[in-house]
């Protein structure tokens, strides 16, 4: 019986000496009660197992708990987390796999409370055990326990190295951050919650629920507010029907243009509402009737979930239950196919979801951050917001969660964080106080303490010849990955298009429409470092004789013929576009830089068209639709003075030359 000691400290100095350092740490958190004597002693964070024995202890000054780990394995040391006031705990014992106890501690009758706000309790044992630990149970004095809930965690190790952290809090969360509430024009006498942060953090959409006078709720409704120009938020409103019914509505994601929001629930034409997911889109006239968002193989066994959008309108990460929830809501992922439909939701594995809910996932701008909120790792007090980031293009390996610290989590339920692309606020719902309802909070983040940056590329697609916005598919690409299209719908009566562009990669841009040739253009991100906001228009050639363009992808390196890759993709456009309209002929134009012989280039001008020629005809289109002409360096457009203005220099242009 270890009785000597009173303070965890002097505990660990006296027995850490008879103990050799183990080669590697390995640390289990118990996450299943397996006994108790009351609720006053059940952990905030731990599932109940289906044979638990709620027993009464010895004597009427003892409560007992005992909780089982996920893993058996011999040990040199307990954890123990403790809420305020510490000091509860009389006797650890260790129960083995063939269910016998182990006395590893015992305290001393007139032991005082172990200061300490936040330490752990640990024990640290002479040598490793013979046995392995399959759960551990706690022997607590009552006189001591002051606070429901007095235990938050219990932990084992195979290692003396002392474990002094619970909680796994995020290396880049902030210590303090300035938490406002977003006031009266937002939130009200009743729960405020779910809010949405349009990308351009321009446009706020959250839930309100009515509450009677007599306690029930009501409904409820979709409410959304705009930011003025000051900075402040306009009185909120009612987003109205087609998307608030008589029943419960909710946005669960809004695109990064801000032209469709998913919704709670499927939108009947009856006016009633049925399990699933909808979606609406904004058009001059308002918001569209939502029409049914279709996932293979769909089900959830919870009343309850929340969905997220990746920034390109690819990824959906959803909270729900299914077979293969490990505990109760998972997250899951879901992608987008070539049409609005999505795939059969996978499980997104045990690193990132834990034995409790795991809800209102939210994915950064950058496409790799998960930000989501659970109780089913170690926190600050209920739901805690955690971030996670995605390891590799499976969106089903990530990091270990990481706590945001309590800077951001509260004592109290901390859910539905939400981060526009610049990344300088967060917007999350908690509750305040004594109030006990929901509000939102806007909390300004530390630049180093945000997301990675992006960019938000907003613009117009214009008609090369009349200068007027044309409506059309605007697609682009990443130069890692040519085969994954991503694409959004440009309305001009709806004002810019709108992307948003993780940083290190170069772009192709490409607005597409029958009846036009497309104008490929490219922004080059490889060496931004900062969240920038851009406007840049893009262009579209109407295919009427006459008209001209450059090729921008047809830009050779000095002195070379050969066709780059990017040139391939436009000249498979030119020919889609001569099939789909077999009297179209054009005319390519060569044209180099001054660097050279005067005839080499002139020659060089000549081979570069010819190619483009013997491609389109590889391509199935006739010789006599295609002519040539090289200019040599004859017909500059651009100083001939740096690299960069010679690359302008060296190009294709075509011409339509009949239709």
């Amino acid at each position: 019986m270890v009785n000597t000691l009173f303070f965890r400290f002097a505990l660990v100095v006296t027995l850490f000496i008879f103990t050799q350092e183990a080669s590697s740490q390995t640390i289990k958190w118990a996450n299943t009660v397996i006994e108790y004597s009351s609720e006053f002693v059940l952990p905030l964070r731990a599932k109940t197992a289906t044979t638990t024995l709620k027993f009464s202890p010895i004597t009427s000054e003892f409560e007992s708990l005992a909780m089982k780990f996920d893993t058996a394995f011999s040990i040199k040391q307990v954890m123990v987390a403790e809420l305020m006031p510490q000091g509860s705990i009389a006797q650890v014992w260790a129960i083995d796999a063939l269910a016998k106890e182990h006395l590893l501690f015992e305290i001393s009758e007139d032991a005082s409370l172990i200061p300490g706000k936040d330490k752990l309790f640990n024990v640290i044992l002479p040598k490793m055990t013979e046995y392995k630990v399959q759960a551990i149970r706690l022997v607590l004095r009552k006189s001591a326990l002051k606070t429901s809930k007095q235990i938050e965690a219990i932990g084992i190790s195979n290692s003396a190295q002392v474990v002094n952290q619970y909680v796994k809090v995020a290396s880049d969360a902030p210590k303090k951050v300035i938490r406002e509430n977003l006031g009266k024009t937002i939130n009200s006498k009743n729960p405020e919650f779910a809010p949405v942060i349009s990308s351009d953090g321009k446009t706020l959409y959250y839930t309100r629920n009515y509450i009677s006078l007599f306690g029930k709720e009501k409904d409820q409704d979709i409410w959304y507010s705009t930011k003025n120009s000051d900075g402040t938020w306009s009185k909120a409103q009612n987003l109205g029907i087609p998307l608030n019914t008589d029943d419960n509505n909710a946005v669960f994601a809004v695109s990064s243009d801000g032209r469709e929001v998913l919704l709670m629930n499927k939108y009947q034409k009856d006016g009633k509402l049925a399990p699933g997911i909808s979606r609406s889109k904004r058009t001059p006239n308002g918001w569209s009737f939502p029409e049914e968002v279709k996932i293979d193989n769909f089900y959830n066994y919870s009343p309850n979930a929340e969905f997220a959008v990746s920034a390109d309108g690819r990824v959906m990460v959803m909270s729900v239950q299914r077979m293969t929830t490990k505990g109760k809501r998972d997250l899951y992922v879901s992608f987008k196919k070539n049409n609005e439909e999505w795939t059969e939701p996978r499980h997104m594995g045990n690193t990132l979801n834990s034995s409790e809910h795991d809800v209102t996932p939210f994915i950064a701008a950058d496409g790799k951050t998960l930000y989501f909120s659970t109780r089913g790792f170690s926190g600050f007090g209920d739901n805690d917001i955690f971030k996670s980031t995605r390891l590799d293009e499976t969106w089903l390996n990530w990091s270990e969660p990481q706590n945001l610290g309590e800077g951001i989590n509260t004592p109290n339920w901390d859910g539905f964080f939400t981060i526009p692309a610049s990344g300088e606020y967060a917007y999350m719902c908690t509750y305040e106080g004594s109030s006990q309802k929901e509000d939102i909070f806007r909390l300004l983040l530390p630049e180093d303490k945000q997301p990675e940056p992006v960019w938000v590329l907003m613009g117009e697609i214009l008609s090369t010849s009349d200068q007027k916005a044309v409506e059309c598919e605007v697609e682009w690409y990443t130069n890692k990955n040519y085969k994954k299209k991503n694409s959004t719908h440009f309305n001009p009566s709806l004002g810019l298009f709108k992307i948003i562009l993780p940083l290190h990669q170069q772009y192709e841009i490409v607005p597409v429409k029958k009846g036009y040739l497309t104008i490929t253009d490219y922004v080059d991100l490889t060496n931004e470092n900062e969240f920038k906001e851009i406007k840049k228009n893009f262009y579209l050639l109407p295919l009427e004789v006459g008209n001209k363009g450059i090729l921008n992808s047809l830009t050779f390196s000095q002195g070379k013929a050969d066709l780059p890759e990017a040139a391939l993709r436009d000249l498979d456009r030119i020919a889609q576009a001569m099939k789909e309209i077999p009297t179209l002929e054009i005319l390519f134009e060569g044209h180099t830089d001054n660097l050279g012989d005067f005839q080499l280039n002139l020659q060089l001008s000549e081979d570069r068209v010819k190619n483009a020629k013997k491609y389109l005809i590889s391509q199935g289109i006739q010789a006599d639709r295609i002519q040539t002409k090289g200019w040599g360096q004859t017909r500059p457009i651009a100083s001939n003075a740096t690299e960069e203005r010679r690359k302008l220099n060296r190009r294709v242009e075509f011409t339509i030359i009949k239709k």
